[in-house]
């Protein structure tokens, strides 16, 4: 049986990790939530549904901007990167919760998208930094541990309390938590100390110069490839599994159930064995996986066997993506922040383009043309990878 340390590699210590992890499930949660409440928050404002999803697009462009936070923390510090993005969050949140016109809340939700993507990038620089790298997996793992939490018991709990108080309630539980996360942050050791002596922060045109890199460049060219292909599934299978296998809503919420399960599932995994395997193979090795069940998918006739093919998809992408932020965060120290954050952006713009083409492609094409390009993209994706993609170990 593996078991964790009782105490965090180089600086980090358990009730550091505990705050962090608090901060990303709350930065999760937010993220999530707009999913499972858009028809509530389309009803609440009196607006159509479409336009209620403007939400989402602004949730994902936001993302996109995630680059200006990683030069950020690269010069002003990771911790108080983190500080000025849940400052951010709280005045998003609040927006959100005083807001009484669609206008003003979209508004809120936009300043909690800058938050996240100003956040998120930091929070996984600020373990990368006080981690060594043989252990950086792992630790790196049970931070993004809080992504599967937040789905399997933030986004039922923020979902109860709009349904039985209202909207502005639950984003003013969110302000709360918020302003405690700041708090909290402020209890944390300056990551200016971690690594011994300060070094003078990195030029904007240095950051350029890093990301221009031909190993970082494939590195997030690779993450795009990914995240786009796979998009075109998780646009899909909703709609997939209603036309295939006439699914009624209730099987539905079962699905999106299981694969809540699955994802901690596949981030503990990569907590577990992410270091042991190997980063770049765990990588490599999981997008392979994660390829051969999507080209298997349309094979499938029945309802068990699609499910099943589904479920081991959706585990082996959640291994694998978390074992990518620990292998990127090792391509170069100075520049951590910059390059994690532009795997967010690579992220978000990946997802964007597969959330647009999928939709598309599945009314002209049918699903089963979805599943095979998008295990044709990841297996194509893995092989430039193993090509151009190597390890560092900053």
């Amino acid at each position: 049986m593996t078991t964790l340390p009782t105490t965090i590699p180089h600086t980090l210590t358990w009730p550091t990790i505990i705050i962090l992890v608090w901060g990303r499930w709350l930065i999760s949660v937010a993220f999530r939530l707009v999913y499972p409440l858009l028809t509530l928050l389309a009803a609440s404002f009196t607006v159509d549904l479409n336009v209620a999803s403007l939400l989402i697009t602004v949730q994902v462009a936001a993302s996109l901007l995630s680059p200006l936070g990683g030069f950020v923390s690269d010069r002003i510090g990771d911790r108080a990167t983190m500080l000025w993005g849940g400052i951010i969050f709280c005045t998003g949140s609040l927006i959100c919760a005083l807001s009484r016109s669609f206008g003003w809340f979209l508004l809120g939700y936009a300043v909690i998208g800058l938050a996240v993507a100003i956040a998120m990038p930091a929070l996984q620089s600020y373990v990368s930094t006080r981690s060594h790298y043989e252990h950086r997996g792992r630790m790196l793992g049970v931070l993004e541990l809080s992504w599967a939490l937040s789905a399997l018991l933030g986004i039922p709990l923020v979902t109860w309390i709009s349904e039985r108080f209202g909207i502005a309630t639950a984003f003013g539980v969110l302000t709360v938590a918020a302003i405690a996360t700041v708090l909290l942050f402020l209890v944390l050791p300056n990551d200016r100390h971690a690594t011994g002596p300060s070094t003078p922060p990195p030029s904007f045109q240095s950051t350029l110069q890093t990301l221009r890199q031909s190993n970082v460049l494939a590195a997030l060219g690779f993450v795009f490839i990914q995240l786009a292909a796979v998009e075109l599934i998780f646009v899909s299978y909703a709609g997939w599994l209603s036309s295939a296998f006439a699914a009624t809503t209730t099987q539905l919420g079962l699905v999106f159930g299981l694969l809540g399960v699955v994802e901690l599932l596949g981030s503990l995994t990569a907590t577990l064995f992410t270091d042991r395997i190997g980063k770049r193979r765990s990588v490599l090795g999981g997008f392979t996986l994660v390829g051969i069940w999507l080209l298997l998918l349309p094979q499938s006739h029945s309802w068990p066997v699609f499910l099943s093919l589904l479920l081991a998809f959706d585990l082996c992408f959640e291994f694998a993506i978390v074992s990518t932020f620990p292998l990127i965060s090792g391509l170069n120290a100075q520049n951590r922040g910059a390059i994690l954050a532009a795997m967010t952006a690579c992220i978000g713009g990946g997802r964007i383009v597969g959330s647009l083409v999928g939709p598309w492609l599945s009314t002209i094409a049918g699903y089963t043309i979805n599943s095979t390009l998008a295990g044709i993209c990841v297996l194509i994706g893995v092989g430039m990878g193993w090509w151009f993609m190597h390890e560092g170990r900053a």
